[in-house]
């Protein structure tokens, strides 16, 4: 038995993880507008630990998968590699922005959830939610933007 007879359960995996990651944006969406709109305190903290409870969750779910399975379908692909432009250029896209999408995880979405969550029993931080939307809104382009590369190469590249 070879580790490449694994290669379609190791794709699904990482499909499946992509598509949770994917999947909460809308849900990410409507969540934000609901604490933007909410006059009531308390509901908006409770929207808001809901919020960051699921990023923290569809995020782990998400990267995690797509890092470790990404990493395992290269290892035992004959045909793809790290970071290999010549061959496949939407792949080595598709690495090196993950590598920005684990930067902006890891340097302002992870620290920026940490200032709200410590301040959630005081007033409403505009600020820090406005910084958080803007860099979990910029982290989803870029997954979806994998997400197409890894769908569509198949058709246009």
């Amino acid at each position: 038995m070879t580790l490449y007879q694994f290669y379609p359960l190791i794709l699904l995996i990482h499909i499946l993880s992509s598509i949770v990651w994917i999947g909460f944006f809308p849900v990410e969406v409507s969540l934000i507008k609901s604490i933007r709109k909410e006059n009531n305190n308390e509901n908006r903290k409770l929207l808001l630990t809901k919020l960051l409870q699921l990023t923290n969750l569809t995020g782990m779910i998400g990267s995690i998968g797509i890092l470790l399975t990404g990493i395992a379908l290269v290892l035992i692909s004959p045909f793809y590699h790290f970071f290999e432009i010549k061959a496949n250029h939407w792949l080595t896209t598709k690495q090196f922005n993950l590598i920005i999408i684990l930067l902006i995880t890891f340097l302002f979405i992870i620290p920026i959830s940490k200032k709200i969550r410590s301040t959630l029993n005081q007033n409403f931080d505009e600020r820090s939610f406005g910084k958080f939307v803007k860099w979990s809104y910029t982290e989803k382009f870029l997954v979806l933007i994998n997400f197409l590369l890894a769908f569509l190469h198949r058709f246009y590249f």
